[in-house]
């Protein structure tokens, strides 16, 4: 208990000071979307703390902290270089919440936006506490080759959430890069299949993290807690409800036959016109 105590103390503080970092330099840019490229990186650096103040070995503590940082700096570089690089235009959520917020916009964006994200990152650490006390051996007892094959199953969803991801992003980037394509929805690739194939390989790769510590003592089964909090957070909270209100915004009647057609979701066949 000293143990658990001791790593999430820690793991606050730091969420606390890179939020506040992270808050600093959107308000400075007037451009709070910065807060996207940051949530990444706070998580990565939530695991790092977590797995550096553990007990268990390092091939364990490897075992979680490589896929989580490939996952942060490959979503917090393509923000950060095709978004704050190119001084792209504030993302409408945000723009959203400075009409909403008025003349406290700066003190209830930190509050609101970035203190929250921050607690969010915080909820999603469970895995990586549990893989940091672990000793992942060939003999490590009742673990077994069970153990094994949780790290072998987690990684390999781990990827699969990676390259569908990566491909989603290119697709859809290629698509809005085509002027041909101005005011019309991106069904191609992978977005033939699901209205948000991005969320959904997002979705998988931590449903990957979620188990690969799961068998490494009873109470590990807490780690499944991350991957469903993120389905809900992506498909409930703030990732399909934010992106379908703004496309409907901005397609109208094309968007809408796009729902009718499409799931949502999860991947599956277009449904007959």
């Amino acid at each position: 208990m000293d143990n658990l105590l001791i790593s999430y103390l820690a793991a606050v503080i730091f969420t606390f000071l890179f939020m506040s970092l992270m808050w600093f330099w959107g308000k400075s840019r007037d451009n709070y979307a910065v807060i996207d490229v940051g949530w990444g990186l706070v998580i990565a650096g939530i695991a790092s703390i977590l797995v550096y103040l553990g007990r268990g070995n390092w091939i364990a503590k490897l075992a979680v902290l490589v896929p989580v940082w490939i996952w942060a700096l490959r979503l917090s570089g393509f923000l950060f270089w095709t978004r704050i690089r190119t001084n792209h235009p504030e993302d409408k959520r945000y723009t959203g919440f400075r009409k909403d917020y008025g003349d406290k916009v700066h003190l209830k964006m930190f509050t609101n936006v970035f203190l929250v994200q921050g607690f969010l990152a915080l909820l999603l650490s469970v895995p990586f506490y549990f893989a940091a006390q672990w000793d992942l051996f060939p003999n490590s007892g009742a673990l077994g080759p069970n153990g094994y094959l949780m790290v072998l199953l987690g990684w390999v969803l781990f990827l699969v959430g990676v390259v569908g991801e990566a491909i989603s992003d290119r697709d859809l980037h290629k698509f809005v890069a085509d002027s041909n394509n101005k005011g019309k929805v991106c069904n191609v690739g992978l977005w033939k299949f699901s209205r948000h194939p991005n969320y959904f390989f997002e979705w998988i790769l931590w449903v990957g993290i979620g188990i690969i510590p799961v068998l490494s003592s009873p109470e590990a089964i807490l780690s499944l807690f991350t991957p469903l909090f993120m389905f809900v957070l992506l498909r409930f909270v703030s990732g399909v409800p934010f992106a379908e209100k703004y496309s409907l915004l901005s397609k109208g009647d094309l968007f809408r036959e796009y729902q009718r057609t499409t799931n949502a979701f999860f991947p599956w066949f277009s449904k007959q016109k």
